[in-house]
């Protein structure tokens, strides 16, 4: 089987590592690329042909993601984008989708239970209806 090919984006240093160290304990899910700045992220999915993004954001940064993410999923519309905020506690889901999702209650394992159901296009059970506008 093919591991769930992820790319780590805008996160702070801590957030960084306790998810990429989550990610490791799978197989099934690869951190191919760890970049720092939201212009890298279409080269780093590009380059990694990327099945999942997950990036941190701060709540200033929440009014700008909107148009990020239209971005970025227009030019791969494939990939799932998961924002997580700052503290790691909460996070969004976004996908080719007129609607994001909200999961609640993260935890590193959720983060990779998240990860899977969504790179195979289904939703996790974690996740309910959120509107990204």
């Amino acid at each position: 089987m093919t591991p769930i090919r992820v790319v780590l984006a805008t996160m702070p240093p801590l957030l960084r590592d306790i998810v990429r160290q989550s990610l490791a304990r799978d197989a099934d899910v690869e951190v191919l690329a760890e970049v720092a700045t939201c212009d890298e992220i279409a080269p780093a999915v590009d380059h990694a042909s990327a099945d999942v993004t997950v990036l941190g954001v701060t709540p200033d940064e929440w009014p700008g993601l909107s148009q990020l993410l239209r971005e970025t999923l227009a030019t791969h519309p494939r990939l799932t984008i998961i924002a997580l905020t700052s503290d790691g506690r909460s996070g969004y889901v976004y996908r080719m989708q007129p609607r994001g999702v909200v999961i609640d209650d993260l935890t590193p394992r959720s983060l990779v239970q998240v990860i899977r159901a969504n790179a195979g296009g289904d939703v996790h059970p974690l996740i309910h209806p959120f509107s990204a506008e």
